[in-house]
């Protein structure tokens, strides 16, 4: 790992520990034992260093998720799995989200444009692969397929506006969301896997 690679893999565990707004130049140089010069001629200025910050960590966890898919016997299972992480993380996320929005619209606006094509160009991926692997109906318009999943988890980890019914968690809303929209779009055997997930995420949710 260079020099530039380790201030930026330090301060964004700063910004998500201590809060982006709380984090100064003078706190990520005198962490990482350099000089604050150091740091802008890496960078320019913190709005620089925070949207790379905030990049790897959102990378780090789109790896995370591809992590999670690995050994899952369908693409159903590992759809599943993504959106088991994306609800562990959502409250990081949101507060993440929300500072960013509050402090630096500019980077907020940048990393969700770029997070969003990443996002579903991997959503379109999977569900091109469940309709070859005769999980999902040959008739469904993948775009359009994207755009609601996509939105469903973004009112959950970003916006968090869905209203739910009295006594309802979030997460049991949205599998119970997805799980339906799933079902939707499957063929016989689809939603037969649809329904073992489900049940199973829902095991895992009354667990916690």
């Amino acid at each position: 790992m260079t020099q530039k690679e380790r201030i930026i893999a330090q301060a964004m565990r700063m910004f998500v520990s201590q809060g982006i707004k709380s984090v100064r130049m003078d706190d990520i140089a005198q962490q990482l034992g350099v000089s604050k010069r150091t740091l802008y001629e890496f960078f320019g200025d913190k709005e620089s260093l925070l949207y790379l910050s905030m990049e790897y960590f959102f990378e780090c966890k789109r790896l995370e998720r591809r992590e999670a898919c690995a050994g899952a016997r369908n693409v159903l299972e590992a759809m599943f799995r993504v959106l088991g992480c994306i609800m562990e993380d959502s409250e990081v996320i949101h507060r993440l989200l929300g500072n960013l929005r509050k402090f630096y619209p500019g980077v907020h606006e940048r990393l969700l444009r770029e997070g969003s094509a990443k996002s579903r160009c991997d959503l379109g991926n999977m569900l091109r692969q469940g309709i070859a692997d005769g999980l999902f109906v040959e008739t469904i318009n993948v775009d359009l397929a994207i755009s609601v999943l996509y939105y469903t988890a973004s009112a959950i980890t970003d916006r968090k506006d869905l209203l739910l019914p009295e006594g309802m968690s979030e997460r049991e809303a949205f599998v119970q969301i997805v799980s339906n929209f799933f079902r939707g779009i499957s063929t016989p055997e689809g939603a037969r896997l649809v329904d073992d997930y489900r049940r199973s995420l829902n095991t895992a949710g009354a667990g916690v």
